[in-house]
């Protein structure tokens, strides 16, 4: 019995981990494009302070919210190829693999992790009063922090 429990974290840290791999590769992806959509609306909507706000906002993401997202990206790929090694390594020991996936702690790396992303774009999107065309023209950001907050509610679902 005890060796079916370590084989079901086993298998579920793998895929916390792989789905959280991909998740962050997808919204690399994504956001490149967005970045260059929301210029294009903002040069066509906005002007004045409101447009110098999306400007400052954008370089903000492209700046410090990509760079930190490809650190975490490189960081969980990390984590994975280090699960996988001590998985292979301690494959004839059972109870090692549990206590060695305990030790890493991967649920609440990846975590405190994503919650560093949210931040970081929860303060890009407050850097000005509330303004309806700009809110509108920032959704597909607030898309990416509300995707990160139900990655993290998601880990925290499996840390248990």
């Amino acid at each position: 019995m005890e060796k079916l429990k370590i084989l079901e974290k086993v298998l579920v840290c793998d895929r916390v981990l792989r789905f959280n791999i991909d998740l962050l590769t997808g919204i690399k992806m994504e956001i490149k494009a967005d970045i260059e959509e929301t210029k294009i609306l903002g040069e066509s909507f906005l002007e004045g302070k409101e447009l110098k706000f999306l400007k400052d906002f954008l370089l903000k993401v492209e700046e410090e919210f990509l760079i930190r997202l490809e650190e975490v990206l490189d960081s969980i790929y990390d984590e994975y190829e280090v699960f996988n090694f001590d998985i292979t390594f301690l494959s004839s020991i059972p109870e090692e693999i549990g206590r060695e996936i305990d030790r890493l702690e991967l649920f609440s790396t990846i975590n405190t992790k994503l919650e560093l992303l949210k931040d970081i774009l929860n303060s890009a999107c407050c850097l000005a009063e509330p303004n309806k065309r700009i809110e509108i023209i920032l959704t597909p950001f607030r898309v990416y922090c509300e995707l990160i907050d139900h990655a993290i509610e998601f880990n925290k679902k499996f840390e248990k």
